[in-house]
């Protein structure tokens, strides 16, 4: 009898073992993939940002797809529209009419940008993420008008149902790659 037993308890924790590495792969594999995880922790850390916050933009955006392309014209993985891309490539020094399909530039410029809107609107990056969304021009608008405050906290209150979405998602993504990937030790380079 005691030895049935202890088959039991074996065979259930084999059982449970599995299922846990099956949702493991699952999360790691479908939910939040971190292809690209050198150039993003290296444009990162350039750009003082989280690389989860930047993994999170690339999640939401593009889906670590590097050749998309949006109905808008926003291109690679962190959906850079061309002009916005040329406007950082003058200002940071990056060579004039980037390849946005290159993961390593497209990262590079986006991280740029990112670290550009979060000094524009204080290190708020419920503010910066909405203006990377829906243009600096709108949130600025929203700002004047008092839709959004300066300390805006939260996504509820962003007019625009698209980027509350993408505000949103973002931060719960930058939650969850924390979550997945906090053990892994980011060493500079």
């Amino acid at each position: 009898m005691a030895k049935r037993r202890v088959r039991r308890i074996v065979r259930a924790r084999l059982v449970l073992g599995l299922a846990v590495a099956a949702v493991l792969v699952f999360l790691y594999g479908y939910w939040a993939p971190f292809p690209y995880r050198a150039a993003v922790v290296a444009a990162a850390r350039r750009n003082h940002l989280s690389p989860y916050f930047v993994a999170a933009v690339v999640r939401v955006e593009s889906r670590f797809r590097p050749t998309v392309v949006s109905r808008r014209g926003a291109v690679g993985l962190m959906q850079l529209m061309p002009a916005s891309a040329e406007w950082v490539a003058s200002k940071s020094g990056l060579p004039m009419h980037p390849d946005l399909t290159d993961p390593r530039v497209n990262i590079r410029l986006g991280t740029w940008y990112l670290q550009y809107l979060l000094k524009t609107y204080h290190n708020n990056p419920v503010l910066a993420l909405a203006a990377y969304n829906g243009g600096p021009a709108t949130v600025d608008t929203w700002l004047q008008k008092g839709v959004l405050s300066p300390s805006e906290s939260g996504y509820s209150r962003i007019p625009y149902p698209e980027t509350s979405n993408f505000v949103r998602r973002v931060i719960q993504f930058e939650q969850t790659y924390r979550w997945m990937y906090g053990w892994l030790t980011f060493r500079k380079h």
